[in-house]
């Protein structure tokens, strides 16, 4: 189980990559959404937002109202967040799962590869 520490760092250093990738940038254009991650084992949920082509500050606790949920345990999302992993080969095995909108979804599904293969 990671920690909540281990989270913010693994999830800053994706932000700043992410928010550096004009790839990402140009994907997320017009995509403003509020995200939930909620871990599986037991650590707290953590928000995550989408605004003006940069993904904002992690913030924990359940803030706002989620376009997305995406469930999967806390390891699982620091080895995301550090480029450890493979986010589509997880979400297809169902180790995670995300709630939304088909597009929302997709969306995620490509952002979630091209931060992988980019890195």
């Amino acid at each position: 189980m990671a920690t909540p520490d281990e989270l913010a760092e693994a999830y800053a250093d994706w932000r700043r990559r992410s928010n550096e990738n004009q790839r990402l940038k140009k994907m997320v254009r017009g995509w403003d959404r509020v995200i939930h991650f909620v871990p599986s084992d037991g650590v707290e949920a953590f928000t995550m937002e989408v605004r003006d082509q940069e993904l904002g500050e992690l913030r924990f606790g359940r803030v706002g109202t989620p376009d997305v949920v995406v469930t999967g345990s806390s390891e699982d999302f620091c080895d995301m967040f550090w480029g450890d992993l493979n986010p589509s080969e997880k979400y297809m095995s169902g180790e995670i799962t995300l709630a939304g909108s088909q597009a929302d979804v997709m969306r995620i599904d490509a952002i979630s590869m091209v931060a992988f293969l980019d890195q």
